[in-house]
């Protein structure tokens, strides 16, 4: 089988495997075990601490990572170790307490540790084993594979639970997950390493002093501070569902559902949309359907919740597709490097952020004021990065029509 093959197999498989182990069928399965929708913030929060934590590590050494392949490997095992400890609870429930509480959150840092060093990782590894000219290709049909299998696990995982007490039905799923994360570990390590490309310019340490010269870098410090804190609300919307009491433990299953109906739409429709329109124009149409649907997901019952939510993560994943091509044309190219990981950081601390103040939010102006919230977050971030993006183009513009 060639390098391609497999990266398209394990990327499907890895997919499918953590599905099972974050988002709302996590959040679900942390509620039924006893955790209470603080806790749940908390875990969220901690859990992506750890990543954020390890990537800026990474910021620093994946300049100098050697045996790529092998760190790529171990690195898809990270959530074995989670995936491992919740099975243990579905098959002896009582083992749940204070103690192992803490276990869990000990456990699962450890676990987004490992998740934070693949994040980087995974965008290293394709230079070490496939022609770098069929990367763009390849990407797409990995992700278009990837979205169609999680939406097909989706709804069997839903049919599932409703026909199997729900314990026994995710210890069935944990096993599942655990043989697609060693399956995808196995599939990594079997691709054959081919002779160093050339990836372009490395970032080194000029180009790390330019990036933090460069005032873009600052201006978008707070759109993507903002970006995060409004994905930091969507990724526990499948609580906010349940603790508004439209859906049920059961029916939170179809969050999922939804989550890959959106991911799958959204990234056509920006494919499908990005020959004819601007990454700007896409950019600004995706934020403002954020904005103006995600405030009502909780205003009805389940079916207006699920619409309303599909609807808006849809323009979400829209957004998330249309930001990294924008970041492209707005910073230098040997500041590339230097500013993802940036941004990153900041986007993922913020999601950390998020968890611990949605709580008080909800108290003070109820689940609708916090969505609210959430698209206010949306708004600040992408209005600044459409205003950069056409202040960039203007000069462009300019100096094209000088020369």
């Amino acid at each position: 089988m060639s390098n391609i093959k497999k990266y398209c197999l394990y990327t499907v498989i890895y997919n499918v495997g953590y599905m099972f182990c974050t988002g709302s069928i996590v959040q679900t399965f942390l509620l039924h075990i006893g955790l209470s929708d603080r806790q749940v913030y908390l875990f969220t929060s901690v859990t992506l601490m750890a990543q954020v934590l390890m990537m800026l590590v990474m910021t620093f050494l994946s300049s100098r990572l050697r045996k790529i392949k092998l760190i790529g490997g171990i690195s898809y095992l990270s959530f074995v170790l989670m995936a491992t400890t919740f099975l243990l609870l579905t098959i002896w429930p009582s083992l749940m307490g204070k103690t192992f509480t803490v276990i869990i959150f000990i456990v699962s840092a450890i676990s987004y540790v490992g998740v934070g060093l693949y994040n980087v990782v995974a965008y290293i590894l394709p230079y070490h084993t496939i022609d770098m000219a069929d990367y763009g290709k390849m990407v797409g049909i990995s992700t278009a594979l990837a979205g169609g299998m999680s939406f097909l696990f989706s709804f069997i995982y839903t049919y599932v639970i409703s026909k199997i007490e729900y314990m026994r039905a995710m210890t069935i799923f944990f096993l599942f997950a655990i043989l697609c994360f060693i399956t995808t570990s196995v599939t990594v390590l079997s691709m054959k390493e081919i002779k160093k490309q050339d990836p372009g310019k490395k970032t080194t340490k000029a180009d790390l002093v330019a990036v933090f010269k460069n005032p873009d870098t600052y201006l978008l410090l707070i759109p993507n501070f903002a970006r995060g804190i409004a994905g930091g609300v969507i990724t526990v919307i499948a609580v906010i569902g349940i603790s508004t009491k439209i859906i049920d433990v059961s029916t939170s299953a179809w969050v999922n559902a939804a989550m890959q109906v959106g991911l799958f739409l959204g990234n056509a429709v920006y494919v499908g949309s990005c020959k004819k329109l601007s990454s700007g124009t896409l950019l600004i149409i995706s934020t403002l359907g954020v904005c103006a649907s995600l405030p009502f997901c909780v205003s009805g019952g389940a079916i207006m919740f699920f619409a309303v939510f599909t609807v808006a993560y849809f323009f979400r994943m829209m957004n998330d597709t249309a930001i990294p091509v924008v970041v492209s044309e707005i910073i230098p190219e040997e500041q590339i490097g230097a500013f993802t990981s940036i941004r990153l950081l900041v986007m993922t601390g913020a999601q950390s952020v998020s968890a611990l103040i949605i709580t008080p939010i909800a108290s003070a102006v109820g689940y609708t004021g916090l969505l609210i919230f959430a698209a206010v977050m949306q708004a600040l971030c992408g209005l600044p990065y459409y205003v950069i993006y056409r202040s960039k183009k203007k000069q462009s513009l300019k100096v094209s029509e000088e020369k």
